[in-house]
């Protein structure tokens, strides 16, 4: 097995396999090109192995489920139900924009039995949540520094544009009690935050460097699935205030993520094209 193999394997085990519904948004989110031909997804299939009817069985479902819509006969973009996502998404370049000084006041989402009461609605309200950079800092409340430049108001809009529950209480905190003060800051890992952060932007580097020595199926896989963690990273980052954070291994993953998101551009449209 050549180091290429080996590295892409690794990415692949650390819980980024690629499925074909996987596959088909992925493509679909990044909006360059805005839209494939099934023979595209079928093509970017082969890359993983996927073969052609289970692009085609996946195509069908996330088109019933609202998430892939037609263009034209053959053609397709992204879904009305899954633009809120896609926007989110190709918003990673400029993650680090949202912030702004902190005051040292807190948000605070305070949940019930009324948002608890549906079990597929209150698993997307913790994703939602753990996506906008809360904590669960006792029972029933998350907590995030309230540095965000929209507010309270921005962030009820994006929870709900992410199926959190209409219903949640989200609130700005100001003048916590001493004990709250002291432990909510020590709701976040910042020390595996920048370990995290700085190892992903050490993979894209040494993939960038090494890339060319691959095939090209197999370079096109490597750049999306790591292109992909990368990614996941950046917007999964809870955008901590520097008194709790800092935020330079952010700016460096970021920029080292621009730089090999057009490289994997150009590696896939050679692959697509061949």
């Amino acid at each position: 097995m050549s180091d290429m193999d080996e590295k892409r394997n690794t990415i692949m085990a650390d819980g980024n396999a690629m499925s074909a519904r996987m596959l088909i948004l992925d493509l679909l989110d990044t909006g360059d090109p805005p839209s494939f031909s099934a023979s595209d997804l079928v093509r970017a299939g082969a890359a993983f192995g996927i073969e052609a009817p289970g692009i085609r069985t996946a195509l069908t479902r996330l088109k019933s489920e609202g998430r892939v819509q037609s263009l034209t006969r053959g053609r397709y973009i992204i879904g009305a139900s899954a633009e809120p996502l896609k926007q989110r998404i190709l918003g990673w370049r400029t993650r680090l924009d949202r912030r702004q000084a902190w005051a040292g006041d807190w948000l605070l989402a305070i949940a019930g039995p009324q948002e608890r009461a549906d079990r597929t609605a209150w698993r997307r309200t913790l994703r939602a949540l753990e996506l906008e950079g809360f904590a669960e800092a006792e029972v029933n409340i998350w907590a995030r520094p309230a540095n965000l430049a929209d507010g309270a108001d921005g962030i009820r809009r994006r929870l709900i544009d992410l199926e959190a529950a209409t219903s949640l209480f989200v609130v700005e905190a100001r003048a916590l009690d001493e004990t709250r003060r002291e432990r909510f800051p020590a709701l976040w890992d910042a020390a595996s935050l920048l370990a995290s952060h700085q190892q992903l932007t050490a993979q894209l580097e040494d993939s960038a460097a090494n890339i060319e020595t691959t095939d090209l199926p197999a370079a096109a896989a490597e750049t999306l699935l790591l292109g992909r963690q990368a990614i996941r990273a950046i917007m999964r980052d809870p955008l901590l205030p520097e008194e709790l954070c800092p935020s330079h291994a952010l700016t460096d993953l970021i920029g080292a993520m621009i730089r090999y998101d057009r490289l994997g551009k150009r590696i896939w449209k050679r692959y697509l094209a061949d």
